[in-house]
């Protein structure tokens, strides 16, 4: 008999076809989206936007499966996975990324851990007051 090692995820939430959101969206766990969202979208959660799904606002989640179209910037804190059929406009950031054949951006993408930019930041305040003597 074998056991899980993890627990399976729940989804909390389904936008299906048809279903339109204007505004922000805030949700915990997992949402599945095949519907249109108009907003921000804000999780520590997970999104899976299917092939139909259409987002338009800037989306910042734990982790991103993206099938449809995004138009607006991510911040996936986890990971983001692009599906073949997935189209983005807009800039990405996360620390892993999975792009299948198939899936087209434009934007630029940064591939770092939230440590590594907590690092750099000292490190940019130093420079930053030696500009302020130098004036």
């Amino acid at each position: 008999m074998k056991f899980r090692k993890t627990k399976p995820v729940e989804v909390r939430g389904f936008l299906d076809e048809g279903t339109e959101v204007i505004g922000d969206l805030k949700f915990s766990e997992v949402l599945h989206l095949h519907g249109r969202i108009k907003g921000k979208v804000l999780s520590d959660g997970e999104i899976v936007v299917g092939e139909k799904g259409i987002i338009e606002g800037d989306v910042e989640v734990g982790v991103l499966t993206l099938g449809g179209t995004l138009i607006g910037n991510i911040i996936a804190k986890q990971k983001a996975y692009f599906l073949s059929t997935a189209k983005v406009r807009g800039d990405v950031c996360t620390p892993i990324l999975r792009v299948d054949e198939g899936a087209s951006w434009e934007g630029s993408i940064t591939t770092s851990r939230k440590d590594d930019r907590q690092e750099s930041k000292p490190h940019i305040r130093a420079a930053a007051a030696d500009l302020e003597t130098v004036r």
